[in-house]
């Protein structure tokens, strides 16, 4: 049977641990957050109810409204592969203007990696594009980024071990791919902590680490736990090197080097993104995760 796909045409959705109930409300926890753009398979749909189950193009599934979709064909998500057509918004948020001047009337908020379709160039610097509601409008080409991963997952029939065999795709150095992660990680210093966040707006200790590995074209688990079938793979912690992932019991961190580590906490004193330090005599040291690393992980174990 045909599989069903659908993108996200709403700002970002939240993927739902539950169907919720046939009156619309949805009281079960945020698992997750995707963003307008992104592709999905429909797993399963109840007429009666508002959410629907639906598996991403990074593995995770979820529910979500139905409203925050729109279907579309497998043709259609082979075109939106088309890394000269369809880009990813590249800053933390960007308005879809009317217009192609700062004064435009904002039509839309896109959040990062938000993915948009190019239609043309505009005057200074601008250019015009469609976001996936089919709302057209102009933006700054500086706040466009070319997409580097992709929706392979979803198009495959073979869908066993794809994650880590993503691995040998990179078309980076370790070294440069390593300084990539640290970057892309580093800009979302001072966002709070939002369970199940992914943005700019709020993002929580497994999608800081998801996110700056998608940014960076490298699709990882989504949550905070080394698993089978995904790219990272267990190291010693005396092997950790910069970029790779470091683990608490429900909690994950991203290592920059010299004992030093960046993660998004719920902590009282820090409820957001932030950079901790294992060493006892640095004003930063967490005393209370030092002793508490379960396992160490790198996709280049």
């Amino acid at each position: 049977m045909e599989r069903q796909l659908a993108v996200v045409t709403a700002e970002h959705a939240y993927l739902r641990s539950g169907a919720g109930e046939t009156d619309g409300s949805n009281q079960t926890g945020i698992e997750d957050e995707i963003f307008s753009g992104w592709a999905v398979e429909i797993l399963e749909e109840d007429p009666e109810k508002a959410f629907v189950k639906v598996l991403t193009h990074y593995g995770y599934e979820g529910y979500v409204r139905k409203t925050e979709l729109r279907p579309m064909i497998k043709e259609e998500l082979k075109e939106r592969q088309e890394k000269s057509r369809f880009f990813r918004i590249g800053i933390s948020e960007a308005d879809l203007l009317d217009r192609p001047k700062v004064q435009g009337l904002p039509l839309e908020l896109l959040l990062k990696n938000a993915i948009v379709e190019y239609l043309e160039d505009a005057p200074e610097g601008w250019c015009r594009v469609r976001s996936a509601a089919g709302r057209e409008g102009y933006i700054h080409q500086e706040n466009l980024r070319e997409r580097r991963e992709d929706d392979g997952f979803l198009l495959t029939e073979d869908r066993v071990d794809y994650f880590a065999k993503r691995r040998e795709a990179l078309a980076v150095s370790e070294e440069a791919f390593r300084e990539g992660i640290v970057a892309s990680a580093r800009e979302f210093l001072g966002t709070q902590y939002r369970w199940g966040g992914k943005s700019s707006q709020g993002i929580d200790c497994s999608g800081l680490a998801f996110m700056s590995y998608l940014d960076n074209g490298l699709l990882i688990y989504r949550d905070a736990s080394i698993e089978a079938g995904y790219p990272v793979k267990k190291i010693p912690v005396d092997a950790l090197k910069k970029g790779d992932l470091i683990f608490f019991p429900g909690h994950v961190a991203i290592y920059l080097g010299e004992d030093r580590y960046i993660h998004s906490t719920g902590y009282t004193k820090t409820p957001c993104v932030t950079i901790n330090s294992f060493r006892k005599e640095d004003p930063d040291f967490r005393a209370d995760l030092v002793d508490k690393i379960t396992e160490c992980g790198s996709v280049f174990a």
